[in-house]
């Protein structure tokens, strides 16, 4: 895709998320209660399964408005500490011989550290590959856009156990589906669609309940260059608003927003750096990280782009 149309297709996509979002970045400024509490603490919390460490002290702080990406390569820890988020991970009590014996650390999630794991998705909105995959077959598949996105409001799979809609809600399906640029396709079928524009339509999903917290696990795995390009300008126009506040989960550098100035480095589980993107993402950081020599460039955009030197 050429610099002017990626440009061209960025700013269509901004002045329809603008529009979905206005409403809700307009209540959330007013609530001074919303704006003190941090979206996300975690404090020293591992994850330990059978005899691997996959977590291993981890702690960090996630505040409101603050787009962060969570970068590492494959097996730092990423997909477990988003599922830490989202409940399908709990920490582990430390065992013998650990020097936090008998502590589970603390996960706490807009300010509380119990939640009823429905309720506290429905404060979610999540886009990865798997759950992308299972609105592809079956009974989700057979859904229609609309459908799937309605099914937002209440983060469930079907359309059957979806919400009644009504008014306010049908209008907030059409602004969620016209802010992805997939309005002509609102009565396709999902299982028609291709992975590009079913992905575009998890991106409604997520974001049609106008949620806190918008999470994204590795969201361009199995794009085309082209698929990749349109969903990259998306998330660029849904990083210019701070109602709902972004974390990218990933290991391409190229794929952070330059609105994304917040940057935590995984390594074997660890957290090794958590701190300002133009800090994070330099050569030897980036080099050590994935232990290869990477070149790493800023380009005037904002994007960053990496290279491996043979």
């Amino acid at each position: 895709m050429s610099c002017l149309l990626w440009h061209f297709t960025s700013a269509l996509f901004d002045i329809s998320c603008r529009k979905l979002l206005c409403k809700t970045r307009t209540t959330f400024r007013q609530s001074s209660v919303a704006l003190e509490t941090s979206l996300i603490e975690i404090e020293n919390v591992s994850v330990v399964r059978e005899t691997t460490r996959i977590l291993d002290d981890v702690s960090l702080c996630i505040p409101r408005k603050r787009h962060t990406a969570i970068l590492g390569p494959n097996g730092s820890g990423k997909s477990s500490l988003l599922k830490l988020l989202t409940r399908d991970f709990y920490p582990s009590v430390e065992g013998h011989g650990h020097q936090r014996r008998g502590h589970q650390g603390t996960v706490r999630i807009l300010g509380e550290s119990e939640w009823e794991v429905s309720l506290l998705r429905r404060r979610m909105g999540i886009v990865t590959p798997s759950l992308d995959y299972e609105f592809s077959v079956g009974r989700s598949g057979r859904m229609v856009v609309a459908d799937a996105v309605a099914s937002g409001f209440t983060a469930t799979r079907l359309k059957e156990f979806g919400p009644a809609v009504d008014a306010p809600m049908e209008a907030a399906i059409e602004r969620a589906i016209q802010c992805v640029g997939m309005t002509e396709f609102a009565s396709r079928r999902l299982e028609t669609l291709s992975t590009g524009e079913r992905r575009r339509t998890m991106i409604a999903r997520a974001i049609v309940h106008q949620p806190d917290i918008f999470v994204l696990d590795e969201p361009t795995g199995g794009l085309d260059m082209t698929a990749k390009a349109s969903f990259l300008a998306i998330l660029e126009s849904l990083a210019n608003q701070d109602a709902m506040t972004m974390v990218l989960v990933t290991h391409h550098i190229d794929e952070i927003p330059p609105q994304m100035n917040h940057v935590i480095l995984l390594d074997g589980g660890r957290v090794v750096f958590d701190g300002p993107k133009k800090d994070g993402i330099t050569k030897n950081r980036i080099s050590s990280l994935f232990r290869a020599d990477v070149q790493i460039a800023a380009r005037s955009d904002g994007w960053y782009r990496s290279e491996m030197v043979p």
